[in-house]
């Protein structure tokens, strides 16, 4: 039995799934097992990975491929990586990011020290025109770590991508999010994971690469999609926290993070029918927190809120005019 597996779903990342699988063979750590899904890719990316495994003949007889007969999604590819995995640990790659060589050595051998469910590590955003290093907090409190990933804070990331997880709190806690759901996804994950964990470690190191460039990423392009999944990973969350009796303890909290999920997709999609369809998303309680905000969000927020769709498109359009020529 491995001691990490490596699981890493593949979808439309020709340009990306090279460098990606590079990264992940020539970890230092050895006793690796490493599971792609192609999630019936439209792309080459199964020929690019399979030209870069017979590269690694050292590292061909750890990997497994498994191949969806029709598109699933991101929630779907990784459950089925996560019930074919035999690692102790095992960590979630997405296939157009890349880790640093010694990732998988320093966070396991942290996660033996600690006895640790989770280990975390800081990690890197990759801009074209910029790489900017960020934090993910990590408190002696698991109490104060729940609430922090619960309401998302600045220096909390949500992300399953720069953590090392225990396979079997993973399979005990149940916590894969349900098909369909792939903005948000990782939040529903590691909300659920952080609460069933009885000890979270932090390495104070950043080994992964996350790529703002692919044009094919959920997170790009906000749409119907987007707002979709927010109202369902919310309602999920209502459940999930309504079942814990935190309900009304974290109910404050609750309502500024969904108001901050509302303020990122009406200022992100480009579609002025979008924008109204969605207008009553959290109406009820945002304006309670439209202070949280900078200046452009507060705007936008106030117009959206009193249904000034027509001078919410044209504050758009002046914000991106304003963006271009800086």
């Amino acid at each position: 039995m491995p001691k990490v597996s490596f699981l890493v779903p593949v979808y439309n990342v020709s340009a990306y799934i090279g460098r990606c699988a590079r990264s992940l063979f020539e970890q230092t750590f050895d006793d690796i097992e490493y599971i792609f899904v192609n999630d019936c890719t439209p792309d080459d990316s199964m020929e690019r990975l399979e030209a870069v495994i017979e590269q690694y003949p050292e590292r061909a007889g750890q990997v497994k491929i498994i191949n969806h007969v029709s598109n699933q999604g991101l929630a779907v590819a990784r459950k089925t990586a996560v019930l074919a995995a035999t690692g102790n640990y095992v960590c979630c790659v997405d296939s157009d990011d890349y880790v640093d060589a010694d990732m998988v050595q320093r966070m396991y051998q942290r996660a033996v020290e600690e006895e640790a469910d989770i280990v975390v590590a800081d990690y890197w955003d990759e801009y074209p025109r910029q790489t900017v290093l960020c934090a993910d907090l990590v408190s002696p409190s698991m109490e104060e770590n729940r609430v922090n990933v619960l309401t998302c804070g600045k220096e909390v990331s949500p992300s399953l991508w720069n953590k090392m997880i225990r396979r079997q709190l993973w399979l005990h806690a149940n916590v894969f999010a349900p098909e369909g759901l792939s903005y948000c996804e990782d939040r529903h994950v590691v909300t659920r994971l952080y609460y069933a964990a009885r000890k979270i470690a932090k390495v104070d190191a950043a080994f992964y690469h996350y790529m703002h460039s692919n044009e094919h990423a959920i997170t790009r392009g906000k749409n119907v999609r987007h707002f979709e999944d927010v109202m369902l990973f919310w309602k999920l969350m209502d459940d999930f926290l309504a079942g814990h009796g935190l309900a009304e303890k974290y109910r404050e909290r609750i309502e500024a993070s969904k108001t901050e999920h509302k303020v990122k997709l009406i200022v992100e999609v480009d579609s002025y029918a979008v924008r109204k369809k969605y207008a009553f998303l959290f109406r009820e309680f945002e304006m309670n927190y439209i202070r949280l905000f900078r200046r452009g969000e507060r705007i936008m927020l106030f117009l959206v809120h009193y249904k000034l769709f027509a001078c919410a498109h044209l504050f758009d359009e002046l914000l991106k005019y304003k963006n271009r020529h800086k």
